[in-house]
């Protein structure tokens, strides 16, 4: 399943597909897949809209969706000079809390009782 192909349009209004992709994945890998083809979907030109320590870069492990989750978070720029997409900010933030909490679930899952 390759999403990039998707248009930015059809990705930002129907946020909803991201979100069920990522509660249906039952592996960590596949929320891993599931981000770098949500990140596919944003060209250079939608994240020149954030600051520049504010988009995400390329998602190797489940640390880098902590990791975004929490920089996203801390992204509040108040200088008027710079300029961002409070909208396309809180749509990935969203996006990336999301995965790390389904990340956190996964990662805890009881293992199955043998009897």
């Amino acid at each position: 399943m390759n999403l990039a192909s998707d248009s930015i349009l059809d990705v930002r209004s129907t946020p909803t597909s991201w979100h069920s992709l990522i509660e249906s994945s039952q592996e960590v890998e596949q929320i891993l897949s599931v981000t770098r083809d949500y990140l596919a979907t944003f060209g250079p030109e939608h994240l020149a809209r954030l600051p520049p320590d504010c988009r995400p870069g390329r998602i190797k492990g489940d640390d880098d969706i902590a990791y975004w989750s929490c920089k996203l978070a801390q992204c509040n720029y108040k200088d008027p000079v710079v300029r961002i997409d409070a909208g396309l900010l809180q749509e990935m933030l969203n996006y990336f809390l999301h995965a790390w909490v389904r990340v956190s679930q996964l990662q805890h899952k009881p293992a199955p009782q043998l009897h």
